[in-house]
């Protein structure tokens, strides 16, 4: 019978339970990988297929909204369109004023050239009387006088549209909308010799309009139909740049890559794709291109006059109609399909909500629909399931070349293992044993003087320390708590305290690297907290006028000098002028060398001094000049009714008299001068009630009208809407706007542009008068509200310092921006809340 010794057993033992498990594992682990690789790959596929998928719909979707979106914004535009006086003039300004980017291609098929332009969003605006007859009518941004009787279909642009007869009949703020209008362009119109429609740069584009039109009534009586003719190419713009596999839009898409993007209305009819020949058109006659369908002659196939209608296209593909009729549902998805050109695409589809006009019933203007081609839509999925399949691999090969290497040290390691540990180990085993029981003084008395006697030797000393080490355990455990506390404490009042401070802290090491910064240097220096090695120029960067400073400080400091520094710097940072006070201080802890910066904002402090001196200036300048008017203005009367007396009395002296007559003038003028310095001098408080800035505007805007049009000036309004009541002073609000307005016109005495800005942002509400004049040099910007002083070489130079103090007593302020030769901004912020009170 075969005996084991010990050695043997433990050897034996130790390979049979660490090879056995090893190679156990390395089976399983290899199938397992397998089994999961596969899993993982199919997984993913799936996953990243149903997210591209989802992405592709939830793009479709925006695109939907955008466009119901937009169509609202044109339904404003024509209600504000009917609002306007029925001139000529006016509707020639709105189709001005309303444009929008296009990005289109021109040039030759061979060099073709992207254009980004504003072009007019309305193709036409009319005006038509009750009777049908056109009585306005712009196109193409011109004025044409070819009226018609679009009351007859046969006489409007398309010779069947009834859009007057439908407008017509609606209420009063109702809109009437139609379906795209335009002549249809064949496949060999646009194609014209090229291969495809990305090639056809030269082709003949599609031109349509989608009609916008509201009744005008009054007094119950219709006065007649505003209409507006959407231009279709703007439609375009939601569709056409789409690339749904790419980052980058496209100025056209490739319709032979399956890659693009298309809208169709609420009958199935295609309005936008990149086939011109696919969307629906009119004929010369006004007849209705029919779709294409299976039943189409071959005439019509050869010949190009194959417009698109998903509801009939299931020849095509069954999924066209599904699609469509989801639309019409007011449902997405997504879609497999197969397109003209015999591409697989994944196409997404998405409802446009719209209830206007012919939509009504539908409640949809139509669908948008993005499509990819397969094998492109599927690629992200395929290529990380090869990532997965190779990292698996070289995952394998790895673990077969790490388990080899570990059998080999297993075995050495068990043979030497087992040789010196079995000998004394049943003695170490009785030792463990006694001082788990309990007992901390055994001795283990091991003979041999190898690596295990000495580990002998090491336990019996390990067990005569511990008792000793235990106690002194405990009590430098006691210690340690009660410093912990008393660290902890002083840590959280010197951090209190550093961040908390007002003033800005920076200290630099000897490096001038910077260690640290509280918060209130993060705020005054709009800086993030510094990292490790932190250059202060780095972290300074958008400081420039602090460098000399700290760089002439560090300077000084390296050659000895310790004593403080401190200096005032003024700054300017988005036209506000700043004012920091700084000082530096040399440091020294555990024999390292640094500096602590100090920065305080004292903007605030220094413009309330300015302010300050600046109302003690004119509070003695409003006395003197009171002084001076009240003295001067009696002997001015005195000195007017001599002259005047004067004059009747050297009746036949036409000479003398001129003469006198001049001095009267000079004299009414000084009377002038004197009379607004009494009115500065003494200007009483403002009388506030609730009211509105934009109709205070108006009634300034509307004394000037007449003044601009003779100067040839240009007015530019830009009023926001559901601008709040504010407490003010409508007659003071006015008399400073009719001051800056004149001043804007006295700049431009050629002619120009006026603009007028109101808008309301947070707690004010934001007043701009701007001009394109000459402009005030930038040395007397600091001047103009200055009394007495002027620009012009004529008036009194108050007119300014009266509109500073008017706004200032109702809680605002008054900013002028200006540059020599392109104009003057003058800027006006008046609070909507004064005194914690507004109106609900």
């Amino acid at each position: 019978m075969l005996r084991l010794n010990l050695h043997k057993k433990v050897l034996g033992a130790f390979l049979l339970l660490s090879l056995v498990p090893l190679g156990f594992l390395l089976f399983n682990s290899q199938h397992s990988l397998r089994l999961v690789e596969e899993i993982l790959r199919q997984r993913t596929t799936e996953a990243l297929d149903n997210q591209a998928a989802k992405a592709l719909e939830k793009r479709a979707q925006m695109v939907a909204d955008q466009v119901s979106a937009f169509l609202r914004e044109v339904e404003g535009d024509l209600l504000d369109l009917s609002l306007l006086p029925k001139t000529e003039e006016a509707y020639l300004n709105y189709s001005w004023s309303h444009q929008r980017d296009l990005w289109y291609r021109r040039g030759t098929n061979e060099a073709p050239i992207e254009v980004h332009e504003k072009m007019l969003l309305y193709s036409e605006l009319a005006y038509i009387d009750a009777t049908g007859l056109e009585q306005i009518r712009i196109v193409a941004g011109r004025p044409s006088h070819n009226y018609r009787n679009v009351s007859e279909p046969q006489q409007t642009t398309y010779k069947t549209e009834t859009y007057f007869a439908n407008a017509a009949k609606l209420p009063e703020g109702e809109v009437w909308v139609s379906r795209l209008h335009g002549w249809y362009i064949s496949r060999d119109e646009q194609l014209q010799g090229a291969e495809t429609p990305l090639e056809a740069v030269q082709g003949t584009p599609y031109r349509g309009v989608i009609r916008f039109a509201t009744p005008i009534i009054t007094d119950g009586e219709l006065q007649g139909v505003v209409l507006l003719s959407l231009d279709h190419r703007h439609l375009m713009e939601f569709t056409q740049h789409i690339s749904p596999v790419g980052d980058k839009d496209v100025v056209f898409p490739s319709y032979a890559s399956g890659n693009y993007a298309f809208m169709f209305d609420d009958q199935g009819w295609m309005i936008v794709h990149p086939k011109y020949w696919d969307i629906r058109g009119y004929d010369r006659d006004g007849v209705l291109v029919p779709a294409y369908t299976k039943d189409t002659s071959e005439e019509d196939i050869r010949a190009g006059r194959i417009p698109f209608n998903l509801l009939v296209a299931d020849f095509i593909h069954p999924n066209y109609p599904k699609a469509a009729q989801a639309v019409r549902r007011g449902e997405s998805g997504v879609l497999d399909t197969t397109n003209i050109g015999g591409s697989n695409k994944i196409m997404a589809f998405a409802p446009i909500s719209y209830n206007k006009g012919v939509y009504q019933d539908s409640k949809i203007f139509g669908g948008i629909t993005i499509g990819a081609e397969i094998d492109q839509f599927h690629q992200p999925a395929v290529a990380t399931s090869r990532l997965i399949k190779d990292e698996i691999n070289n995952y394998l090969m790895q673990s077969w070349l790490v388990i080899s290497l570990t059998i080999l040290i297993v075995i050495g390691s068990a043979y030497v293992l087992a040789n010196s540990i079995v000998r004394p180990l049943l003695s170490l085993t009785e030792g463990t044993r006694r001082m788990i029981q309990g007992n901390l003084t055994p001795q283990v008395k091991v003979s041999s003087h190898d690596e295990v006697g000495v580990l002998a030797d090491s336990f019996n000393n390990m067990v005569r320390e511990l008792n000793s080490r235990r106690q002194r355990l405990l009590q430098t455990l006691q210690a340690l708590r009660q410093s912990r506390k008393e660290i902890i404490r002083e840590r959280n009042f010197k951090d209190t305290v550093f961040e908390n401070i007002e003033t800005g802290l920076l200290t630099f090491d000897g490096e001038r690297q910077v260690t640290s910064a509280n918060g209130s240097a993060c705020r005054i220096l709009q800086i993030d907290r510094p990292g490790k090695d932190c250059n202060w120029q780095t972290l300074l960067a958008n400081w420039p006028e602090l460098h000399k400073v700290l760089d002439d400080w560090f300077s000084a400091s390296e050659v000895g000098d310790s004593r403080t520094f401190r200096v005032y710097v003024p700054l300017e940072r988005q036209g506000q002028k700043l004012t920091y006070r700084m000082a530096m201080f040399p440091l020294s802890f555990r024999q390292q060398a640094g500096w602590l910066l100090t920065i305080e904002d004292l903007t605030e402090r220094v413009n309330l001094r300015q302010q300050m001196a600046r109302m003690d200036r004119l509070a003695s300048l409003g006395r003197m000049s009171a002084g001076i008017a009240h003295e001067v203005r009696n002997p001015l009367t005195g000195v007017s009714l001599l002259l005047d007396d004067l004059h009747d009395r050297l009746l036949g002296k036409e000479v003398d008299q001129q003469l006198i007559r001049r001095a009267l003038g000079e004299i009414e003028r000084l009377e002038s001068l004197v009379n607004e310095m009494l009115h500065f001098s003494s200007m009483p408080e403002p009388k506030l009630a609730y009211g509105r800035v934009e109709k205070v505007l108006q009634d300034s805007l509307f004394l000037l009208r007449k003044q601009c049009q003779r100067q040839r000036v240009k007015i530019v309004e830009m009023v926001a809407p559901n601008l709040p009541e504010i407490m003010l002073d409508a007659d003071r609000i006015k008399q400073v706007l009719i001051n800056l307005l004149n001043n804007a016109l006295e700049s431009m005495p050629e002619g120009g542009e006026l603009t007028v800005q109101v808008e309301s942002k947070g707690n004010e509400i934001f007043i701009r008068v701007s001009d394109t004049g000459v402009g005030i040099p930038a040395d007397k910007l600091p001047l103009v509200f200055e009394p007495f002083f002027t620009n012009k070489g004529q008036g009194t130079g108050l007119g300014l310092a009266i509109s500073y103090n008017i706004i200032s007593d109702h809680g605002g302020e008054i900013q002028i921006d200006s540059q020599p030769g392109r104009g003057t901004t003058v800027q006006i912020s008046l609070p909507i809340n004064r005194d914690g009170e507004n109106k609900p």
